[in-house]
């Protein structure tokens, strides 16, 4: 289910369920509880921020009423987070600190040098708050591994039915695994499709850009797709000019359309269908806990304005 979907539905569940409060109930500070426990304006501007960056671009709708509502979304995944760790202390669970470590560790190893604190910056979040949001989305795996999962067991008979209703999603389209050469000279490229043609794992000279890469056969870029479909394996294109440089494809390896049967594809389709039951079990267990929870939100995340009177401008 698409995230954006479910964080609207969300907020439409939770609306009903809120109970009123005055414009001076909840401490300064402090958006929404659950159950009693607060949630900061501070986290709330951090999500918000966050889902902003990611639909850049997206919408340019900066209307009081679009802001409400992303906000609104972004409050409503806060007050689940709030939910299951609330439900995971219930059960005794809490994420690992080592766990959090090492997420950590993962994630910095992809910015190098000194662009993860860069891109904190960037969202104006500090280190206390990226740690607790990463906390909740470690939460949610945890509360999925350990209690969503729980009972979880499909028999042989589910796995096949949902083999049978799904089968087309176990299947691969005829693929290419293609070798682009190019540079910036002809002779250049020519000269490497020779060596290539001669010896297939020739060191190329320098100057020589190679790439390989595998794509679905229908999904060939145009401006390829003729040399491509002449080609047999082992064999290399003309050299053609594009756009920048010159290239020239060789076709590697050609891999038939397949569709894996029921055996091959078993391990698949039983963790597909446990996804899909732990989906359900997601869905059932955030509807009965929101209409179980005491949750209180700012009245300013709630109202709307009042409609202006006949005349107003």
């Amino acid at each position: 289910m698409p995230q954006l979907f479910l964080l609207c539905m969300l907020w439409c569940c939770l609306v009903p369920s809120v109970t009123g409060c005055s414009r001076d109930s909840l401490p300064s500070g402090t958006v929404a509880t659950v159950n009693g426990q607060p949630i900061s304006l501070r986290l709330l501007n951090a999500v918000q921020a966050l889902s902003y960056f990611q639909r850049a671009g997206a919408s340019s709708d900066l209307s009081v009423d679009a802001l409400r509502k992303q906000y609104g979304m972004a409050l409503a995944s806060l007050i689940v987070h709030s939910l299951v760790a609330q439900e995971l202390r219930k059960s005794g669970l809490e994420v690992p600190p080592e766990r959090m470590r090492m997420e950590e560790a993962r994630i910095r190893a992809d910015y190098p040098g000194g662009e993860f604190e860069q891109a904190l910056l960037e969202t104006q979040m500090d280190i206390q708050t990226w740690r607790e949001l990463l906390h909740n989305q470690l939460a949610l795996e945890l509360f999925a591994e350990k209690v969503l999962s729980r009972d979880v067991k499909p028999s042989l008979e589910e796995v096949l039915a949902y083999y049978a209703r799904h089968e087309k999603e176990f299947s691969y389209p005829a693929s290419l695994y293609l070798r682009i050469i190019s540079g910036a000279e002809q002779d250049q490229v020519e000269g490497a499709r020779t060596m290539l043609l001669e010896t297939p794992n020739a060191l190329l000279p320098p100057g020589i850009l190679e790439q390989k890469t595998a794509m679905p056969k229908a999904s060939v870029p145009e401006e390829w797709r003729k040399d491509v479909d002449a080609l047999k394996p082992g064999e290399i294109s003309p050299v053609r000019k594009g756009e920048f440089q010159y290239q020239a494809v060789q076709l590697l390896e050609e891999v038939p359309a397949n569709r894996m049967n029921v055996v091959e594809a078993y391990s698949l389709v039983e963790q597909a269908y446990l996804d899909q039951k732990i989906e359900e079990k997601y869905l059932n267990w955030i509807d009965q806990a929101v209409h179980k929870a005491s949750i209180r939100v700012s009245v300013y995340l709630r109202e709307r304005p009042a409609a202006a009177g006949p005349g107003a401008r």
